[in-house]
């Protein structure tokens, strides 16, 4: 029997589907996951988030759902159980998203058909993402960065409907406060582009949520622990400036793209096939020109992104910090991919076989991920148990297996590293603790 081409674009998300889940159960907390835990069991809430504010970074929002988070450390599965609230919240933005696009632009897609769109979206993001060990599972990282893109996503939802309720002013506004608070590159790119459209459109919506997230980026940026993160960073002059942004944004293209962009444009193919049913869109389409202007759009957004973080750091940006170029480079293969679709109505059996080359790879890509994962989970519980109940002085550790796309809680054979303090003060221990040398 002939497999249609809607139960293959159905398989292959929820095969991905599939990847986040079973990842997230193995999925362990690391690093400065174990910082905030330690720090509110000796400390109340307000004065850990004060200390942040004031003594580490300014970013009030995400510190703040940070803290909330971690309260609830010792509930069953906690960080089983946030991310797939997380992943949740990002599937039913996009979602959203999606079901308002199309019911603005009349592409007469069905409601499965929105929700299947949604997923293998995610699928794209994913793989957009330089770091998603980092921005995806690692909790302390998602809640600034992850949570940030979530936000931004409902933002764009909203601010294409006709008609706002009292929930969508309500969303709007915890939306754009959060946005402004937490990510400053994505921040600084939403302000353009509301900006932007604002004088297009002069929508008192956007100009609402224009001025929240500028209120908030002000409150994170003008904060006296921004001030001190700045004083503790080098600062760069102008060549140098210019060479690492040119450097960072060479390596974010194309240093990993065999294994981040490269799989995202063929999982991004149910677009296309989409964009080849419905013919809804009046728009005349130049591929050649729309290709152009896609590319000029991703090099600009990936430049300007390394150019804020790096004038920040004094320094190359961490992969985390790129996640504002990995959510617009998705939409922006989405949206290439639909309108290229669009004008073709040929056969689709040659993309059927590439639908079907997307359902296997990722049915192997999860078993073979999921491998890795349960061999670092099952080793990082061992050691764990193994630390708690030790009666050693010094507690020497074997170093952790390979951990996919699981962020590492790697500590260092130096016991005053801040991985192994961390990891001491979320445990409650008053002991040294070191990875053994080889």
């Amino acid at each position: 029997m002939k497999l249609k081409t809607t139960y293959l674009i159905t398989i292959q998300g929820f095969l991905f589907v599939a990847f986040l889940v079973i990842t997230s159960w193995f999925n362990r907390l690391a690093a400065d996951d174990f910082y905030f835990i330690g720090e509110l069991r000796t400390k109340s809430f307000s004065e850990v988030y004060q200390h942040l504010y004031f003594n580490w970074h300014g970013r009030w929002t995400s510190n703040f759902a940070q803290l909330i988070s971690f309260k609830l450390y010792d509930l069953p599965y906690f960080l089983f159980f946030i991310n797939l609230l997380t992943f949740s919240f990002l599937f039913w933005s996009v979602f959203y998203l999606a079901k308002n696009l199309n019911n603005r632009l009349t592409l007469c897609l069905s409601k499965s058909q929105v929700l299947v769109s949604a997923l293998v979206f995610l699928s794209v993001f994913f793989f957009c993402s330089i770091s998603p060990s980092s921005t995806w599972f690692w909790h302390t990282s998602t809640v600034v960065y992850l949570w940030s893109v979530i936000s931004f996503i409902y933002l764009l939802a909203l601010l294409i409907k006709h008609c706002f309720s009292i929930l969508n002013y309500l969303t709007l506004v915890v939306a754009s406060i959060y946005l402004g608070g937490s990510n400053e590159p994505l921040a600084l790119f939403s302000l353009a582009f509301l900006g932007y459209y604002f004088y297009l459109t002069k929508k008192t919506t956007i100009l609402i949520s224009f001025g929240l997230i500028l209120g908030a980026f002000l409150i994170n940026y003008f904060s006296s622990g921004t001030a001190f993160r700045d004083e503790i960073t080098p600062s760069l002059g102008f060549i140098d400036l210019i060479l690492y942004t040119g450097y960072g944004t060479l390596k974010f293209l194309f240093f990993t793209s065999y294994k981040t962009f490269l799989p995202a444009l063929v999982l991004a193919t149910p677009f296309y096939i989409y964009g080849r049913k419905y013919s809804a869109i009046n728009y005349d389409f130049n591929p050649k020109k729309e290709l152009f202007y896609s590319v000029l759009f991703i090099g600009i957004i990936v430049t300007l992104n390394q150019f804020f973080v790096i004038y920040a750091l004094g320094g190359l940006a961490p992969d985390r910090a790129t996640t504002a170029s990995s959510i617009l480079i998705a939409i922006t293969i989405v949206r290439y991919f639909f309108l290229l679709g669009n004008p073709y109505k040929d056969k689709l059996n040659n993309f059927k076989k590439i639908l079907i080359f997307n359902c296997i790879s990722l049915l192997v890509f999860t078993c073979v991920t999921s491998y890795y994962h349960y061999n670092y989970a099952k080793a990082y519980d061992e050691r764990m148990n193994f630390i708690v109940n030790t009666k050693e002085k010094i507690i020497k550790v074997k170093p952790l297996p390979f951990s996919g796309y699981i962020y590492s809680a790697e500590i260092s054979t130096d016991s005053g590293h801040f991985s192994n303090q961390h990891l001491k003060s979320g445990l409650g221990l008053d002991k040294l603790i070191l990875l053994e040398k080889n």
